[in-house]
């Protein structure tokens, strides 16, 4: 088992500050995938094996670009979501935001972009 220590940070000027960081996730396993999406591209890529609904507990998805150009959808599920920020996924109820149906298992992004993006996803299941 493994404890996953999170942080979220934001301040707005002239209004609240506030930092999240509980609770830690505790998981039974952890994958990373690091890969790079061609530019005009579509590339699936599987980012976990199966598990069952709800597994998984933890998801990041991070690019080395934020643009509504680069966009995933999730297994079967016909919704776009834009990498325009780095997408943070704490708790099966949050990951269930993206497929409330199955645990997240391939992500097929779309880059419209004219240059090659590098994703990085993070993924914390139980077993």
């Amino acid at each position: 088992m493994v404890n996953i220590n999170w942080q979220f940070q934001a301040a707005i000027p002239g209004g609240p500050a506030f930092t999240l960081n509980l609770p830690n996730v505790s998981v039974d396993g952890y994958d990373v995938v690091a890969v790079t999406i061609p530019a005009g591209k579509t590339l699936a890529v599987p980012i976990q094996p199966s598990s069952p609904s709800g597994d998984v507990v933890f998801l990041v998805v991070s690019s080395s670009q934020y643009d509504p150009g680069l966009t995933y959808t999730v297994d079967a599920v016909g919704v776009a979501h834009a990498v325009d920020g780095p997408h943070l996924l704490v708790g099966s109820g949050a990951v269930g935001l993206v497929n409330g149906a199955a645990s997240p298992q391939t992500l097929t992004f779309d880059n419209t972009l004219a240059n090659d993006i590098d994703v990085q996803v993070v993924v914390g299941r139980k077993i």
